[in-house]
């Protein structure tokens, strides 16, 4: 048993208080030998019989042992020279430096220099579990060999004397580098099987998960609209925090199209980080599309290289998002990084923060792709703001406990409408003139007083708020019926108070739930809203839409986002939750919720073709969650109409996992109008599951990243149904098999793009363990698309030298 101490060492100089001492905890317990005081290190020798000779020369004979560091040499014969520190053994020769072993008959090294050779040698490396076998190995000093007619694998050997691996490397050349953490393999084969699968003249792979430059493992795939696709990636490490990775992909119906993608985090603490991420995708001639130039970029960044100013902290944000022609979201919605949506935003935006106050500078640009073959399918595009200001003043615990707030806001709306407008003068029943809206200048002043009472056992707080816009209307207001009696009025004012309350309690017991105990509690809630009616109905909106039915925006004051419309409301919400709390890990095991609002006037303002709120009590919404266990986890939402008797919405979810890599997402969602019709119903299901032992051992596994072991199969999918029409909206299948050094995956993809349009594709892709994949990136959409999905193989802790110790 070996027992290893560290001690700290004090620094020399006057420390400045400013600058205290910065400690990283760390799991691996690393050491760093240096050339000098490897020299001094002692050499412990230990065999059989030993003959000293002179001129420093010690021959040692039966079972000599020689230690010195972090090297161990084993042989039936030593023959070393302390004067120049050079080591010859014969027979059985075994030697471990730093975890990694060589055994062999013959080996002549300099023992500090770790320079020599060693002949007819296997091998085994600590960092990948790499093995295999050599005609010869050169030591060119501690980081650096080469292996002559070398085999390189993973696969870890089996009892029986007919084994062979798998998959190896057999190669003229390997060079290993561990200061890189790097192989270079020269003249060499891929064999799998038995079998040639890839000629490799030369081509490095990694030693570890640390990044590398250069090529990455090619991808193959096929769609049915683009044919066969081949892509051949190559990652350039341009520094510890900077990359850039240069994809050419090849379609056999399409052409070639680059994709680049940059990364770079700058910065050091105390400063915010300074980071980005650019992306840009480029097709010179596509062939589906008349030969067409097509291209799409994304470029996100975040921070600024000195984040201090005027006393405060300013922070800088950047998201372009364009392409390149309205087609560009059918064409390469599977293929492209981008996921490219149908709407587009860019922005850029510069902020200001010192304590209580806060400024910010932005402007937002759209770009709207809209469908060509469909023109029922067309986006009216949204407004941009060029540019919009705010500002917001906020104060905590004011004289008597009062919170205070101030927001400002101005913004420069614009959008092209032309289309919209022209629909609408031509067709007055047309729902298009509701968008025919004109650009304009709005301010907006918000400021709000609240005074929270807090208690242990509950709260009450009541709040004012006064909310003030105006409008300045280029060339005013149309002429479409939607602006009946303002048609071109240029400019418009609303001010709007609003009183609220909001109370609530908690209560506690002790209690049991499914033979378990639990503390229970009871928090009913209870808030009051009144806001006086202000017309502001034949207002353009522009930014206003209504809040989702949900428990937070029941107990909120106005019932729309944005600042185009404030509800005129006089109503009371009532609600209750009730949680199941572990006593001892403090785990929420249950939530149980309930809500229903009592209109006590008709809400009369609405957004654009909506009808009013009639008084009376709303719909009733309930809401469940359960995770009474590890392996189960269900939730629920419902909202219950009373007066129709009808169900407007549905939402029933839930999770079983009862251990690693066994999972079942599944959720049902339904959606009514007023009258009872099925408006929505969705089902999604979602699973990765062992096709082998598919009950049993639901607890062991090799440790995270490892799977359940070798030789299993695995299915993976989802599968998002409308049951309306029966279709798929999205749908993946794919199975896995994991034979301990290599995985496949096969997954076949679905994707309805539109209407009579759906693109689908396969994916195939061999895993090497601890050398690389080959294939299409299947791991990649698993990942995006099964919920909870875990790789059978991911990047684990480098091991420590340490764990080869001897």
């Amino acid at each position: 048993m070996g027992i290893f101490g560290g001690h700290a060492a004090a620094q020399t100089g006057t420390a400045s208080e400013s600058a205290p001492l910065i400690l990283r905890s760390s799991s691996l317990l690393q050491e760093v030998i240096t050339p000098n005081a490897r020299k001094e290190l002692p050499t412990f020798l230990e065999s059989n019989k030993l003959n000293e000779q002179a001129s420093e020369q010690t021959q040692l004979e039966g079972q000599v042992t020689l230690r010195r560091g972090d090297i161990l040499l084993k042989a039936d014969q030593v023959e070393y020279n302390q004067a120049d520190d050079f080591a010859k053994a014969r027979g059985n020769v075994y030697v471990n430096r730093s975890g990694n072993i060589y055994q062999g008959p013959e080996l002549n090294l300099y023992m500090d220099a770790f320079e020599g050779f060693f002949t007819q040698p296997n091998y085994r490396l600590l960092k990948n579990k790499a093995y295999g076998t050599a005609s010869r190995i050169d030591f060119i000093d501690p980081s650096h060999s080469v292996m002559h007619n070398a085999s390189f694998t993973t696969c870890q050997r089996k009892p029986g004397p007919d084994w062979m691996p798998d998959w190896f490397f057999r190669a003229d050349k390997i060079a290993i580098d561990t200061d890189r953490n790097v192989g270079l393999v020269k003249g060499g084969s891929l064999q799998f099987k038995g079998l040639p699968l890839l000629p490799v003249p030369e081509v490095d792979f990694p030693l570890d998960d640390e990044r590398k430059s250069g090529l990455l493992p090619p991808s193959f795939g096929a769609d049915n609209i683009g044919g066969l696709e081949y892509s051949q990636p190559y990652y350039w490490n341009l520094a510890p925090n900077r990359d850039i990775t240069f994809t050419p992909t090849y379609w056999s119906q399409r052409g070639i199209k680059l994709n680049t993608e940059f990364r770079y985090l700058e910065g050091l603490a105390p400063q915010p980080p300074f980071q980005g991420l650019m992306r840009f995708d480029y097709m010179e001639s596509d062939k589906l599309r008349e030969n067409k130039r097509r291209w799409s970029m994304n470029f996100a960044h975040a921070g600024l290289p000195n984040s201090y100013y005027a006393g405060g902290m300013l922070g800088f944000g950047l998201n372009i998002n364009r392409a390149s022609d309205d087609n560009y979201w059918k064409d390469f919605s599977l293929s492209n990084t981008l996921g490219v949506q149908r709407l587009m935003s860019s922005d850029v935006g510069l902020s200001w923060t010192n304590g209580f106050v806060s400024t910010t500078m932005r402007a937002q640009k759209w770009q709207t792709l809209q469908d060509l073959a469909n023109v029922n399918n067309r986006i009216t595009p949204p407004f941009d703001r060029l540019p919009q200001l705010t500002a917001r003043i906020q104060r905590f615990n004011l004289i008597g406990g009062l919170d205070f707030s101030l927001d400002g806001d101005f913004t420069r709306f614009s959008s092209a409408r032309d289309i919209d407008c022209a629909t609408a003068a031509s067709n007055s029943s047309s729902k298009l003139f509701y968008n025919c809206a004109p650009n304009a200048d709005r301010a907006v002043s918000w400021a709000q007083l609240s005074r929270p009472f807090v208690t242990p056992y509950g709260y009450f707080t009541p709040k004012l708020q006064l909310h003030g816009r105006s409008y300045q209307f280029d060339g005013g207001l149309p002429t479409t019926l939607f602006y009946s009696g303002h048609q071109g009025q240029t400019s418009a004012g609303i001010t709007t108070p609003t009183l609220s309350l909001d109370a609530g309690m908690a209560f506690e017991r002790e209690s049991r739930l499914f033979d378990r105990g639990w503390v229970q509690t009871l928090e009913p809630r209870i808030f009051y809203v009144n806001t006086p009616y202000r017309e502001q109905n034949y207002l353009p909106n522009y930014d206003s839409g209504g809040n989702a039915f949900n428990f937070a925006s029941l107990f909120t004051e106005n019932a729309f986002g944005g600042h185009d419309r404030i509800s005129d409301s006089n109503l009371l919400t009532v609600g209750a939750t009730s949680r199941f709390i572990d006593p001892e890990t403090g785990a929420e095991g249950a939530r149980f919720g309930v809500a229903q609002r009592l209109r006590l006037k008709e809400q009369r303002v609405t957004l654009p073709d909506e009808p009013t709120a009639q008084t009376g009590l709303s719909d009733i919404l309930a809401g469940a969650t359960l995770n009474l266990s590890r392996s189960w986890a269900l939730d629920s939402t419902v909202q219950y109409d009373p007066n129709t008797d009808n169900f407007r919405r549905r939402i029933v979810g839930g999770r079983y996992k009862p251990g690693s890599y066994r999972v079942i997402n599944a959720a049902w969602r339904t959606e009514n109008d007023a009258l009872g019709n099925s408006v929505s119903q969705q089902l999604d299901l979602g699973w990765q599951w062992p096709l082998h032992d598919l009950w049993g051992g639901v607890d062991s596994h090799d440790g995270l990243g490892r799977g359940l072991g070798e030789g299993r199969w695995y299915s993976v999918a989802r599968f998002n149904v409308d049951m309306l029409t029966k279709k798929p909206v999205e749908s993946i299948l794919g199975f896995e098999y994991d034979a301990g050094c290599w995985l496949s995956r096969t997954v076949i993809e679905r994707q309805l793009i539109a209407d009579g349009l759906a693109r689908q594709r396969i994916l195939f892709q061999l895993e090497f363990v601890g050398l690389s994949r080959l294939g299409t990136n299947a791991i990649g959409s698993l990942r995006n698309n099964v919920p909870r999905y875990q790789p059978l193989r991911q990047p684990a802790m480098t091991p420590s030298r340490f764990g080869n110790y001897e």
